[in-house]
């Protein structure tokens, strides 16, 4: 991980030393991420996201809900018989955020979401069993649409190639990149608004054992 010091990275987030401060205070997992090797704070690169963007900014907000309350909610709420619970008890791998440099409607987000899919069927389907759920969403702070999805790869050893893989395919976008944690209820949230039109849709190569053959939009 590369790192700036305090003024290189005011630069960069474009943001005042007290918001940063402010920024960690409430964020202290991330705070113990910058390191102090020589008496002067250093700040990771890859945290200048969190300043620039402020969907990602929420997300990881929403992400960081991992109290008792949210697991008794999932537990003893959720309809059941509901998609979002359905695809709650799947196993899944990662939750990764695109923010397109570029601005796309809902149509273009879905298309990016169903040529990343063919690309990574085309290339890793006979090594893994595959699944992605997406959803597109609206920019709070501009115009265009970014996406969420839910990414399964049953090979544990192609975990780091197939994000790299997504990282070179998005090259010239934003892509966050997450642990699934079943409890931070990423799915839930994902579909806050709902599943329709191309909003969203399921694909992966083994859907029939899965139980969502059906659920294709």
């Amino acid at each position: 991980m590369k790192y700036e010091n305090l003024k290189k990275f005011i630069i960069s987030t474009k943001a005042s030393k007290s918001t940063i401060y402010r920024f960690y205070k409430k964020n202290e997992e991330l705070w113990n991420e910058t390191k102090i090797p020589s008496g002067k704070r250093l700040f990771p690169i890859d945290h200048v996201k969190y300043f620039d963007s402020e969907i990602m900014f929420d997300e990881n907000k929403v992400l960081r809900q991992e109290n008792q309350s949210m697991r008794n909610l999932i537990d003893n709420l959720v309809d059941k018989d509901s998609l979002q619970f359905r695809l709650w008890q799947l196993d899944w791998s990662f939750f990764i955020t695109v923010a397109y440099k570029y601005e796309k409607n809902q149509k273009g987000c879905f298309k990016q979401m169903h040529a990343l899919y063919e690309h990574l069927e085309q290339k890793y389907g006979d090594a893994t069993k595959l699944r992605l759920f997406f959803t597109s969403e609206p920019f709070t702070n501009r115009k265009g649409y970014h996406n969420h999805m839910v990414l399964n790869v049953t090979n544990r050893k192609l975990h780091e190639e197939i994000l790299n893989e997504i990282r070179d395919f998005f090259s010239f976008d934003r892509v966050d990149v997450r642990p699934y944690d079943k409890y931070k209820a990423v799915v839930f949230y994902m579909t806050k608004e709902g599943t329709i039109n191309e909003d969203w849709d399921i694909l992966g190569n083994d859907l029939k054992q899965d139980g969502l053959q059906f659920e294709k939009n």
